[in-house]
């Protein structure tokens, strides 16, 4: 585990390993800015940028001095771990990950019908019934394959950075690395007025109150834990 100060700290997993629960629990634990990818990369009626833009775009996220960056996207994972403190890997089994997705997109159907605001994080320039949302289908299949496809292509990019990989197994791992963090990592003063990264997350804005996620950030210490339950730290995965 890392210990050194992380203010720049990459958040990666598989669709429904709990990215962005843990990653709003790290935020409010630490501090820091947290930027979703997806928030800045889909734009409404779900088009997609340009390769070009979308690697300027990746460049100025992590031209700053402190955040949280959540979302895969393997493409700019190399630009992104090259300036990281350290790199979250959510690594949960691919079935938990697709029961998951299953239930968050009950949630979101279940919101949808009755026309209120989603529990679960929504991107921002995406609605509920948008295909990248509403296809389980491929959610599902995505989860099932990340490690084969996506996390293989990521793996010559985690190798060659310098920053520790912190991976978790489970749910249990994940929260102990979240206290770990939260008690290491301290922001930088505030920037000047006008100077904040773009698309930092307003979720609490955009969210109707919901269930409270499954990671939460804790003041207390955590007690030592048993020898299966501590985040891995790896050069590779």
């Amino acid at each position: 585990m890392t210990r050194t100060v992380a203010r720049r700290i990459v958040v990666l997993g598989s669709p429904g390993s709990g990215k962005s629960t843990f990653s709003h629990a790290l935020a409010a634990g630490t501090g820091l800015p947290l930027v979703h990818l997806d928030d800045a990369y889909w734009r409404p009626g779900w088009r997609r940028p340009s390769t070009p833009e979308w690697e300027r775009t990746v460049e100025r996220l992590t031209a700053g001095p402190c955040w949280i960056i959540d979302g895969n996207f393997a493409g700019t994972v190399r630009q992104r771990v090259e300036r990281a403190d350290a790199v979250v890997l959510l690594d949960r089994h691919p079935w938990l990950c697709a029961a998951a997705l299953v239930r968050r997109s009950l949630r979101l159907r279940s919101d949808l019908l009755r026309g209120r605001q989603p529990r679960d994080y929504l991107p921002a320039g995406l609605a509920a019934d948008d295909p990248p949302v509403r296809s389980l289908t491929a959610l599902v299949r995505k989860a099932a394959g990340f490690r084969g496809r996506e996390l293989r292509g990521m793996r010559p990019a985690l190798a060659a950075c310098a920053a520790p990989v912190l991976r978790c197994r489970s749910r249990r791992s994940a929260e102990r690395l979240l206290r770990h963090l939260s008690s290491r990592t301290r922001p930088l003063p505030a920037a000047p007025a006008g100077s904040r990264p773009a698309f930092v997350c307003t979720c609490g804005q955009r969210r109707h109150h919901g269930r409270p996620g499954p990671v939460r950030p804790v003041s207390r210490p955590a007690r030592q834990p048993s020898r299966d339950t501590r985040p891995d730290q790896e050069r590779s995965t």
